[in-house]
């Protein structure tokens, strides 16, 4: 990559970037490194490492305990470290979510350690294109620096791009000592699909300082390519539809309308899929392998499609497909990102 910074630094740099996701269904855990060479000399490495457990309830609540560690090293000696345990209560509603949760950690400028104490409390709000995550996060160092972050994300994913912004504003003490005096920030980034396996990037705006390791402020501007080798879901086995199942230009489009979950007397999960119109229903997850399965159509009611699996309670990602359209978080669920930047429904089994 070419970097300039701060009028200062003009140089380019060969940057390895390694991360690896490993998902269990009730939890999960990452780990992500970056390494940098500068042409000018010098060098630059970051680690962190997070993962989070998800516990069931009778009620509809479910817990997290999660955690995370990581820091910074460079070649003129300097250092930083953070290590953090918190937990988080959650509590799914129509199409998002209500969420609280406090934790407790240390974090290291490369001089001194600093006990941390977190709050978080927010709400999410998730459609098939769109999300909205709203969070309050107070913060005390020390027991001598206390301040709250209150941000706004917004992501919107629309055929062929994606857009996001980010808006936050800190409330309480300010490190004026870092050279920024800043108490709100605002970013944006856009993601065009030039084909399906090249997209091309564009982000900017300011940051925040990080009271907690010692990092200032600033303003960015970056543009980038991303190259996309292969792809995570696997197609559907070819197949010979009859006739009375053919989509031809005539046939009206049709679309899932209603999505619900249950589980049946047997312990299975049921999920009943409304589509009026449709021809053929379909649902991948990660319960699946990412394998699309067949719904079946009610042979009562007109619009209903059903499929009951065995599935122990965690945490998924799913999709669901109506007449070889494209696949779509179904609705009622609230949407994310994964990790190739599609967008899933998230499914909570209790």
């Amino acid at each position: 990559m070419a970097l300039r910074y701060a009028d200062t630094v003009n140089t380019a740099a060969a940057v390895v970037s390694p991360y690896i996701l490993a998902d269990w269904g009730s939890g999960f855990a990452e780990g992500s490194a970056t390494f940098s060479q500068f042409s000018a000399g010098g060098w630059s490495g970051q680690a962190i490492l997070s993962g989070s457990r998800f516990f069931r309830s009778e009620r509809p609540l479910f817990a997290e305990l999660a955690g995370l560690a990581g820091g910074s090293t460079h070649n003129d000696g300097s250092r930083t470290g953070e290590a953090v345990a918190n937990g988080r209560l959650h509590y799914p509603r129509g199409q998002g979510e209500l969420f609280v949760g406090a934790g407790v950690g240390r974090t290291w400028d490369g001089d001194t350690w600093r006990t941390l104490l977190l709050g978080e409390a927010g709400v999410a709000l998730g459609m098939s294109d769109r999300n909205v995550l709203v969070t309050l996060s107070p913060a005390v160092i020390n027991d001598s620096t206390r301040y709250a972050d209150l941000q706004t994300a917004l992501a919107w994913k629309t055929p062929g791009a994606d857009l996001s912004a980010v808006v936050g504003v800190r409330f309480g003490d300010q490190l004026t000592t870092l050279n920024s005096s800043a108490r709100s920030w605002a970013s944006v980034s856009a993601s065009r699909q030039l084909s399906s396996r090249i997209a091309i990037n564009l982000s900017g705006g300011t940051y925040p300082i990080d009271p907690t390791q010692g990092f200032p402020g600033g303003r960015f501007i970056s543009i980038a390519m991303r190259l996309n080798t292969s792809r995570r879901r696997a197609a559907a086995p070819a197949t010979i539809q009859p006739p009375e199942m053919s989509v031809d230009s005539a046939t009206p489009l049709a679309t899932a309308t209603a999505f619900d979950v249950r589980r049946d007397p047997a312990g299975k999960i049921v999920f009943r899929v409304t589509a009026p119109g449709a021809t053929r229903v379909e649902l991948n997850g990660d319960f699946t392998n990412w394998i699309p399965l067949p719904l079946t159509a009610d042979p009562v009611i007109p619009g209903q499609w059903s499929i009951a699996m065995p599935i122990s309670p965690g945490k998924y990602q799913m999709n669901i497909r109506v007449n070889g359209d494209k696949w779509i978080v179904p609705p009622g669920l609230l949407s994310m990102l994964d990790e190739f930047g599609g967008a899933v429904g998230l499914l909570i089994v209790q």
